[in-house]
């Protein structure tokens, strides 16, 4: 049984910690906000935020891989970076 789960970065990700590309643990998601004021345009764009204090902005539909905290003891070495995904978004600066 996987551990890890696909998701998207606009997806049900609080409560989870993600994979980063270089197979390394995020801290905990604890928001996803939705970007309303993008220059992109509305519903193109979130930003995720992480226990730690951590924002990164996504474009919607960029993969990203899921773990909940409860299966991270149970990993093996190497475990993550297998699972990482090509991909991340960029780090911003808190909204708040």
């Amino acid at each position: 049984m996987t551990r890890f789960q696909a998701d998207v970065a606009q997806g049900d990700l609080e409560g989870f910690m993600l994979v980063r590309p270089d197979g390394t643990l995020t801290d905990e998601v604890v928001h996803v906000q939705w970007m309303d004021n993008h220059p992109a345009g509305p519903d193109t764009h979130v930003t995720v935020s992480f226990d730690d204090g951590e924002n990164v902005e996504f474009p919607f539909g960029v993969p990203v891989v899921k773990i909940r905290l409860a299966d991270v003891a149970s990993l093996g070495p190497g475990e993550a970076r297998l699972a990482a995904p090509a991909g991340w978004g960029t780090p911003i600066d808190p909204w708040c």
